[in-house]
């Protein structure tokens, strides 16, 4: 195979922002943290390119960096929308519009799609769900809480986490609430949450405390939960143990991971603990049948051995760039960084196999869909890759 040599454009930025490099919830920062410049970007053999199929609006810039707005597909459809509440929909293959609708709302997560409609929250706690097929309106709804996950659908129910610890779910037909949840929060958490996971008789969820709980799909009776890490220090900061990275199930065990805390393997029976390791993380995780792969809190990126818990390799030459998650496409970890690099790497070694420069930072999470990448920028671009 025929490989290019790639030299990254000269640019200056900081992976690190003020207030923990990740937005705090509460208003303010209890102390400043030192500044951190990225990992210099080194020459690289080139032998995987992104091929980019298509690229669209997004609906709207996401300069203000507590949006993250990511995309989400189902039935060959692409939904996106923007901070003003402009949602559009594209045709996967093509990338032909498809229809446009205006919310009139604030928006800071993406949206949730299934059962014929296509779900977004807002910050002032409206739901609103649109017919997939048209973007007319079904049905409008609140739960009185600040939007902070993308909500879950499927099975005819539609799952919404609000900033309070509210867990609500709302019939997808009409948006009648079912039932509600309401979980303690720490006084002080990150910005967002992670998405709930829909089963046909259960679903799960992560809390800013750092707990896994599993309840029933028909009535909200929690089946049990489990510490995934423990507050320890003496300051709110340092305590905060937020699960915000979505956890991940994959053949009858939930893979939950902490901010300063934990990452743990547990039964979907009853929690328990098969292996935990230290491990901060907020983005993104991805998984096959060997591993999970996932970034630490200074962007060394990480293969973790399903069944023990082990490293299997790491990866620190992209360190404090501000990574995304990775996404795992065609057997290769794909990251975005804060500068707009999109990375290529081996799932099977870590090593660094490509580059591309898209020009702006990238939201978390990139998607997979049957072997192609979905990625918004913070300038408004929604574009739709594979690899070459």
């Amino acid at each position: 195979m025929m490989t290019a040599r790639v030299m990254p454009r000269a640019r200056f930025g900081l992976s690190a922002a003020l207030c923990l490099g990740t937005a705090v919830a509460l208003a303010g920062c209890s102390a400043p943290r030192e500044l951190v410049k990225p990992t210099p970007l080194q020459e690289i053999d080139s032998e995987r390119s992104i091929k980019v199929a298509w690229t669209a609006s997004s609906g709207g810039d996401q300069d203000n960096k507590l949006s993250a707005i990511a995309p989400v597909e189902d039935d060959g459809r692409v939904f996106v929308a923007g901070p003003d509440g402009d949602v559009l929909a594209y045709d996967l293959e093509s990338g032909k519009r498809l229809w446009s609708a205006e919310l009139d709302a604030d928006l800071s997560v993406g949206g949730g799609a299934g059962d014929g409609v296509v779900v977004f929250g807002a910050d002032d706690g409206r739901v609103f769900a649109l017919e997939a097929d048209s973007g007319q309106r079904r049905w409008e709804a609140s739960i009185r809480s600040s939007v902070d996950a993308a909500p879950s659908v499927g099975f005819g129910d539609v799952a919404v986490r609000g900033k309070d610890g509210t867990l609500a779910v709302l019939a997808a037909d009409d948006g009648s609430l079912r039932w509600r949840q309401s979980h303690s929060q720490p006084s002080l958490t990150l910005q967002g949450q992670g998405r709930v996971l829909m089963f046909p008789d259960a679903l799960a969820a992560g809390f800013d405390d750092g707990s896994l709980a599993v309840f029933a799909r028909e009535d909200g009776k929690e089946l049990w939960s489990q510490t995934v890490a423990l507050p320890t220090g003496r300051t709110d900061v340092d305590r905060m143990v937020d699960v915000d990275a979505t956890p991940i199930f994959a053949d009858g065990i939930f893979y939950v991971a902490t901010y300063q805390g934990k990452l743990a393997a547990l039964t979907a029976q009853g929690g328990r603990e098969l292996w935990s390791r230290d491990f901060s993380n907020t983005n993104s995780m991805a998984a096959d049948g060997r591993a999970l792969y996932l970034s630490d809190a200074d962007g060394v990126i990480w293969a973790i051995d399903r069944r023990s818990g082990d490293a299997l390799w790491r990866q620190s030459d992209l360190a404090h760039r501000g990574l995304t998650g990775p996404a795992l496409i065609d057997g290769q970890l794909i990251l975005g960084d804060n500068e707009g690099y999109v990375h290529v790497l081996s799932s099977i070694s870590g090593a660094l196999k490509g580059r591309a420069d898209w020009g702006d930072a990238l939201i978390d999470p990139i998607q997979q869909v049957d072997g192609r990448g979905m990625a918004v920028t913070r300038d408004g671009k929604l574009r739709v890759f594979s690899l070459d």
